[in-house]
């Protein structure tokens, strides 16, 4: 169940990034966040996009470790098993993934179903993507 992000509603604030480092890495910082919040300034103004991951599962496929796994709701990454190599961060068409100080995988994992980034978004711009059978409920 991937996040959802809804550009309209972006106002560039980064709270969802803040959320993500303090949740994971005890810091406000965004550049160790999960999530990416993008500013491209242009001529007929500025436009926001988002990084994050989709739950495409590359990173699973590609690792040659097993390190990387899903439940079907988030990615894992088993950090006794990952080496550090790099494949899953190459591999990743989001780029979002990234190898952290210890040279070790760094995955979104959803907060273990409860995003951060999401509670913490005063404009609903992020949220988790539902399926339109289980919106139907």
């Amino acid at each position: 169940m991937p996040l959802q992000f809804r550009r309209s509603r972006c106002t560039g604030c980064k709270l969802c990034q803040l959320a993500c480092s303090a949740t994971h890495e005890q810091v406000f910082n965004p550049d160790k966040s999960r999530i990416k919040i993008d500013h491209v300034y242009r001529e007929d103004g500025i436009h926001i996009g988002s990084k994050h991951c989709t739950f495409c599962k590359e990173c699973e496929a590609v690792c040659p470790e097993g390190a990387i796994s899903n439940n079907e709701k988030w990615m894992l990454v088993d950090w006794d098993k990952c080496v550090g190599c790099g494949t899953c961060v190459e591999k990743c068409p989001t780029k979002i993934i990234y190898l952290n100080p210890d040279n070790k995988s760094v995955i979104c994992d959803l907060c273990g179903g409860s995003p951060r980034c999401v509670e913490w978004c005063p404009k609903d711009a992020v949220s988790l993507f539902k399926k339109k059978m289980e919106a139907a409920r």
